[in-house]
């Protein structure tokens, strides 16, 4: 099956089907040398089976029919349905009438199209406005700028596009506010989650690139969520006999998200033991270094703990040597010597221009 309501597949041009050779300039067709992206040939005619597929493309210097030319001397034009550019639809990505216009040409609603492209202002943001879904070919795993990964897939190469499009089983973001919205999140909580989902996602692309197996877009997701039910169980008129980790995860399996339901049961500081995956590691972790809406060190966030529940003091100081050994695990798989550095280069992701 394909996934829920998906038929159309629209790919970017430059640098994610064919590649940009800065040596050349003028129509691509025309080049002395043209060549596809690794594993651009076998997706294609793969996926053609299963979808429609589109070319969506804001190239300066080539119209649709130079475009397809150029499809044609690498032997990939013939899985496409249609080809569009920037000239032929009056405007560019990420600009919502190139998006529009390709939607009304093609018959089609926003949820039944799926973008994918290497440019994240171009081709995630775009895509994402006209409400459609989107998938970041990333071929360097990078971050999303500001750590804000908009993006429903992420994919460091065209061969793993397949798997992508079948498992875009996790809620936007979009969708997450809105569930904070409607559990009565506070300001100072929305700030909380919004930390933790960065500097666990930020930790999560680092692993990622040291060559573990991770889910970054999954490690935000469950950085967001994770105390989406904090204040039911806070509340004084139904106050809840569950904790919220648990209320929580319940919240996610009735959603239909068992695998952030897996994340958020285990992120309360006594699930310290039960953590198998990176993704419970890391929203875990990252939890523990963000006090209120400020990065700070373990040692300092356990104190904080320990002031604001004095009543579980000794239970809470049971857990201190086990995340200084979690910190240790994690900062040993991604390269980092100690905490100092660690807080030192998240603080410098959290700050820096997105590019």
């Amino acid at each position: 099956m394909n996934p829920p309501d998906i038929t159309t597949v629209v790919f970017d041009w430059g640098n994610t089907l064919m590649r940009v050779d800065p040596r050349f300039s003028g129509p691509m067709m025309l080049w002395d040398e043209v060549s596809t992206m690794p594993g651009a040939e076998e997706v294609l005619f793969s996926l053609q089976k299963k979808f429609r597929l589109v070319v969506g493309t804001n190239a300066a210097d080539s119209n649709a029919y130079q475009v397809g030319k150029a499809l044609e001397r690498v032997n990939i034009k013939k899985p496409f349905h249609a080809i569009f550019t920037a000239r032929e639809l009056g405007a560019r990505k990420p600009d919502l009438k190139f998006f529009r216009q390709m939607e009304s040409v093609l018959g089609m609603r926003p949820e039944q199209m799926v973008m994918v492209g290497d440019k994240f202002s171009e081709d995630v943001l775009g895509a994402k406005r006209a409400g459609w879904r989107a998938i970041w070919y990333n071929p360097d795993g990078e971050s999303a700028p500001g750590l804000l990964p908009l993006q429903d897939g992420d994919i460091q190469h065209l061969s793993y596009l397949p798997d992508s499009l079948f498992s875009l089983d996790l809620p936007d973001v979009a969708l997450c506010q809105s569930w904070m919205a409607e559990f009565g999140l506070p300001v100072s909580l929305q700030m909380h989650v919004q930390m933790v989902a960065a500097i666990s996602y930020q930790l999560a692309v680092w692993l990622r690139k040291a060559g573990q197996k991770v889910n970054p877009l999954l490690v935000h997701r469950s950085g967001l969520l994770h105390d989406l039910a904090k204040m039911q169980t806070l509340g004084k008129e139904n106050p809840s006999s569950m904790g919220h980790a648990e209320l929580g995860a319940r919240l996610m399996e009735d959603q239909g998200y068992p695998q952030i339901a897996r994340v958020i049961r285990t992120h309360a500081l006594h699930s310290l033991n039960e953590l198998e995956t990176w993704e419970q590691k890391l929203v875990y972790f990252a939890d523990k270094l963000v006090e209120g809406s400020r990065l700070v060190a373990l040692e300092e966030r356990i104190k904080a703990l320990k002031q604001r529940y004095p009543h579980e003091a000794e239970r809470i100081a049971v857990f201190e040597s086990g995340l200084f050994r979690l910190q240790d695990e994690i900062l040993g798989h991604v390269g980092i010597d100690n905490e100092e550095e660690c807080l030192s280069m998240l603080k410098a992701s959290l700050t820096s221009k997105p590019a």
